[in-house]
């Protein structure tokens, strides 16, 4: 193991200071912020600065604590090796790494202060603190899927560290918390959504959308694609955004009273704003109404779910019903359920007995 100081002369006269690494087996080269200009007249206090970052190369080589990373890694596009990443994953659960990917590409897109061409070298915290608050705040996410985002870009990072592309770890103060299990905050009673459709909305598109996807279970992006061939027949034939699932259902009464007169095959049913004013609409509205819970778009979603079970449907029909791939996703729904049954029983008077 050694590391030693070489200088590296240009046509021009000016010399470059490089360190030759040579560790376990291995030759690096690794380039140090020292130059000699010909005619320089700090020439001895340069060559006195690169042998002090050698010294201190050596001791950390020493101690275990230099963990080595090449120019060229450190020069890597993120996203290309996102991408290599992602070619080369085989286990369960690809596709929310996909989603993720699709994020980070969006978020620099809506960033604008970031280069196309991120290196790992601009992986900063202040990047990463971006991406998590874009994730949270802008990309028009809800329930835990901007925290499962956030964690898979966090599992690539940690593999390009295990890999030498990053020296430090841009993450180490970027934090996140886990959502709690607020699913009763987010569920509205028959009689709720009674209040709403009794109730002025900014944007009456918004208000039929909600509606609708309260007695239909898709989500604001399936509502924003919506095209009324889609609907044929009393039927609901979509495909989730999320996950590519097909859903067909038969249009409960209300959702097709929601809709009114049906529009040409190719015409989208609602006209919806930005996520944001769909998101200020909602809260507008509710408030109108006297509804004190935090609702979003997603809301409907979970209302649809639960009024379902409470009707005898079972596990396996809400979770085809919602367009899940699997019935794991729907058990938080059954939670639910039994938890208010627990507190049903729970209520009963409590009786004497002599």
């Amino acid at each position: 193991m050694s590391v030693k100081l070489r200088w590296k002369t240009y046509p021009n006269g000016t010399k470059s200071a490089y360190l030759d690494i040579y560790d376990k087996g291995q030759r690096r080269r690794k380039s140090i912020d020292v130059k000699i200009k010909k005619g320089d007249k700090n020439k001895r206090e340069k060559k006195r600065m690169a042998e002090a970052i050698r010294t201190k190369h050596h001791e950390d080589l020493l101690n275990n604590k230099w963990n080595l990373v090449d120019d060229d890694k450190l020069s890597t596009s993120f996203l290309k090796y996102f991408q290599y990443f992602l070619d080369s994953y085989q286990r369960v659960g690809k596709r929310k790494y996909e989603a993720t990917h699709k994020q980070f590409k969006e978020f620099i897109k809506v960033d604008g202060g970031i280069n196309h061409n991120l290196t790992f070298q601009e992986l900063t915290p202040q990047v990463c603190e971006r991406f998590r608050d874009y994730l949270f705040l802008q990309a028009g996410l809800s329930g835990e899927t901007p925290y499962d985002y956030f964690s898979r870009f966090k599992a690539v990072i940690n593999k390009a560290i295990r890999e030498k592309f990053l020296l430090d770890n841009p993450l180490v103060d970027v934090k996140i918390k886990k959502p709690g299990n607020d699913l009763k905050k987010q569920i509205l009673t028959a009689e709720e959504i009674q209040k709403l459709a009794n109730t002025y909305c900014g944007n009456s598109d918004v208000k039929k959308a909600f509606i609708f996807a309260c007695f239909t279970g898709i989500g604001e992006k399936e509502a924003r694609n919506l095209k009324w061939k889609d609907l044929a027949d009393g039927m609901l034939n979509i495909r989730r955004a999320k996950n590519e699932q097909k859903v067909t259902s038969k249009l409960p009464a209300t959702a097709i009273k929601v809709l009114g007169e049906y529009g040409k095959p190719d015409e989208n049913v609602f006209t919806l704003p930005s996520n944001t004013a769909i998101r200020k609409n909602i809260k507008n509205w509710k408030d109108k109404a006297g509804i004190k819970k935090h609702i979003t778009f997603y809301c409907a979603r979970h209302s649809f779910a639960i009024m379902n079970l409470k009707n005898g449907a079972n596990l396996l029909t809400i979770s085809k019903l919602m367009g899940h791939t699997d019935t794991s996703h729907t058990v938080k729904y059954l939670n639910y359920i039994d938890e208010e049954k627990n507190k049903a029983m729970d209520s009963m008077p409590d009786i004497n007995i002599t």
